[in-house]
């Protein structure tokens, strides 16, 4: 198995999982973004390469003899994707064409993507796989073109494929950089909660370990091979509602405040996604899988996680 951004925060988990199944695993990660693999390093099954997907010349020899290639890495977070638009556009783009490349040329029985809820913008209903597709950002867009990538390469080449619609993965390792592990971690040192604009906008939280469940299953059931599949709980939470829970189960309701603030250039108005929520019934008719942990579970988990790190 390859595992490309193997790690990241969902890649870490990913990996984890395929080691405890007796996988062998290669990853390769620039490990701009830290290392949440670190402590696996030493484990007989990995191997770990610290190399960027836009180096044909450096991966190209780690794609040979591989099943299944997990493609992962990506440049995540609001903040990051519009700040540096170039690398954005380098790494989703050209980093996905290199890595799919790759896949086909050394004959890769299946290429799982991870795509993103990004593509679809807004909508008060589920969203379905079929569309409508709205994408508000240049994000949303390149994992558009990333679907694409793999539509293609099927077509050409016959690289079986199947492209993961993740909505909001949360849970263990997951940096400040995301809604709920930064409530989380400002609401423990007691500061403010920031929440932009009203906080009525939704979102379809889904905790870490299913998402790598539903990988795993996407990468081995015949059922999802060549389909674009919505990976979400199909319930949604308004970020105010958000709040409240993360303060109501560290029991600092009346401690610590939220404060509302206005939308800016790092977080902009014009790229806010202000309703979401997963259509759920494909994941559950080809892959039979619905996630099993629910966000109030998954929040205590996260927290604590947390806790035990600090």
């Amino acid at each position: 198995m390859l595992v490309t951004g193997g790690a990241g925060f969902i890649g870490s988990h990913l990996v984890e999982r395929l080691l405890e199944l007796g996988a062998n695993v290669s990853v390769i990660d620039t490990m701009l973004c830290g290392n949440k693999i670190e402590r696996l390093s030493g484990h007989k099954n990995l191997v770990i390469h610290e190399e960027d997907v836009l180096n044909v010349a450096a991966i190209a020899p780690l794609f040979k003899d591989q099943d299944v290639v997990f493609h992962l890495a990506a440049v995540v977070g609001v903040e990051e994707t519009q700040d540096e638009p170039v690398n954005l556009l380098n790494v989703e783009v050209v980093g996905t064409s290199n890595v799919i490349s790759l896949a086909a040329k050394n004959k890769v029985k299946r290429f799982i993507f991870a795509s993103s809820s990004e593509v679809y913008g807004d909508s008060l209903k589920p969203m379905v796989e079929e569309g409508p597709f709205n994408p508000k950002s240049t994000y949303a867009l390149t994992k558009l073109i990333g679907e694409h990538f793999c539509m293609a390469y099927y077509q050409k080449f016959g690289l079986e494929y199947t492209a993961l619609r993740f909505f909001n993965s949360y849970g263990p390792r997951q940096d400040d950089r995301f809604v709920l592990s930064r409530f989380v971690n400002r609401a423990l040192v007691g500061q403010e909660l920031y929440i932009y604009g009203d906080g009525n906008q939704t979102r379809d939280f889904t905790y870490v370990q299913d998402s790598v469940d539903m990988s795993l299953l996407a990468g081995i059931m015949d059922e999802g091979v060549n389909q674009v599949i919505n990976f979400g709980t199909g319930k949604a939470v308004s970020i105010n509602t958000l709040a409240d829970m993360v303060l109501s189960t560290l029991n600092l309701k009346g401690q610590v405040n939220t404060k509302y603030v206005n939308y800016d250039r790092r977080r902009s108005l014009e790229i806010e996604v202000f309703n979401r929520i997963a259509d759920t019934a494909k994941a559950e008719t080809l892959l039979g899988y619905k996630p099993v942990t629910g966000l109030k579970t998954g929040l205590q988990k996260y927290i604590d996680w947390y806790k035990k790190r600090a």
